[in-house]
């Protein structure tokens, strides 16, 4: 079973009545700095005289996109993390849009806006699910064009 497929099923008990999952998947919800993630390890190696370093990584969320919100589900924490049927954040989908999905480094970002075009965050899926991060894109549509 995909991480979309589980995702799909963490989200069913928490839809509302008519609503239907459009695209599900995992994906890195805002920044990621990764200059206080190097000061970090930096620091930790000098305490700790070089034996211990520690790095910190941004975890995936599992997002879905309704026919009425777009969700941000929880995670069950154990030795295989799972989609949680808890909700983290629910907007409604008629408040965001995305701008094309496009290639950035080693990842796949598409970014969120409101309707007239303000970014609101970004969402980082995996350098191999270019496919998964146009759905998401697809599916919330285009902001409208600002005239200049």
């Amino acid at each position: 079973m995909s991480k979309a497929d589980q995702v799909r099923l963490a989200a069913e008990p928490v839809l509302e009545p008519g609503e239907v999952v459009e695209v599900a998947g995992m994906a890195v919800l805002g920044k990621f700095n990764v200059g206080k993630s190097v000061a970090l390890g930096i620091a930790t190696s000098i305490a700790t005289l070089g034996m211990v370093s520690v790095m910190t990584t941004p975890v995936p969320q599992p997002i879905v996109i309704t026919t009425k919100r777009f969700l941000v589900l929880g995670i069950k924490q154990g030795i295989v993390d799972k989609p949680d049927s808890k909700i983290v954040t629910a907007v409604p989908r008629a408040e965001l849009r995305a701008r094309p999905a496009k290639r950035v480094a080693l990842f796949i970002a598409v970014d969120l806006t409101d309707p007239q075009g303000n970014k609101v965050t970004r969402m980082k899926f995996s350098f191999f699910a270019m496919a998964e991060a146009k759905k998401f894109a697809e599916a919330l549509g285009e902001p409208a064009a600002v005239a200049v």
